[in-house]
């Protein structure tokens, strides 16, 4: 009986120094956190340029913000990728003709694995001028038909420009690459986003005919129609290039 529980003994034991030695080993390499800023920049395929900053919180979460320049040739890249998702491609067109500048700024919070692997949860507003837009664009819009043929409505006697406010929410998934020895590396990313709602504008080149009804009218029927059609077909899948720098 005693040397049955002597066998359970040593047997335990040497179940148990693996865990034991695996214990001391983690004891040994462990390093306390230590918060960490990081600035980047790059492109997010195929909306625009990008420049941000992160701030590592903690080993599992981080946050950051980042503000973007949407220049060519990204705007058309990223209309003829809601085109695919079923934009209609007169929008298009008119947007992609008439497009002038855009901005953007976005959010996020990382979920940070054991790993270089990351999750982001952003959200991400967008801003664009484009202009000018006959009136042939603008009921080209409104009836998914082209007036272009109608000389009357191309006349640049009177045009007006469009003012799009763009929300987006989405994920990425992330990889980071650090370089040795250095405080530069290259973050990789795929994200989607959805349009979730937008709101946009329209003025003139003649203050009287904007005062009147029928012209707010017509301006808030391409309102409703243009966030209709957005926020249908507003998949934004993108591809993240982004140089990294570590200042601490």
């Amino acid at each position: 009986m005693k040397k049955t529980r002597s066998c359970l003994s040593l047997l335990t034991l040497l179940i148990s120094v693996p865990f034991l030695s695996q214990g001391q080993d983690s004891l040994a390499t462990y390093k306390p956190f230590r918060a960490s800023h990081t600035v980047f920049v790059g492109v997010q395929i195929p909306l625009n340029y990008t420049l941000g900053y992160r701030y590592q919180f903690s080993r599992r979460l981080s946050a950051q913000v980042q503000g973007g320049l949407i220049a060519a040739p990204f705007e058309r890249y990223t209309l003829k990728l809601l085109e695919g998702f079923g934009l209609d491609p007169n929008l298009s067109r008119v947007i992609d003709r008439s497009f002038r500048q855009g901005s953007s700024a976005s959010l996020g919070v990382s979920v940070h694995a054991n790993s270089p692997w990351y999750g982001t949860l952003y959200g991400q507003y967008i801003h664009f001028l484009a202009g000018p837009i006959t009136p042939a664009d603008g009921l080209g819009v409104y009836f998914n038909r082209d007036f272009s043929g109608f000389n009357l409505l191309n006349s640049p006697a009177f045009v007006f420009d469009l003012q799009s406010n763009i929300w987006v929410a989405g994920l990425r998934l992330g990889r980071s690459f650090q370089f040795n020895n250095s405080r530069f590396g290259l973050n990789t990313e795929l994200g989607l986003g959805k349009i979730l709602t937008t709101k946009n504008t329209f003025s003139s080149n003649r203050p009287a005919v904007d005062a009147l009804g029928v012209t707010q009218r017509l301006y808030d029927n391409l309102n409703n129609e243009i966030d209709t059609k957005l926020r249908q077909y507003g998949y934004l899948p993108t591809l993240n290039v982004l140089l990294t720098y570590r200042l601490n």
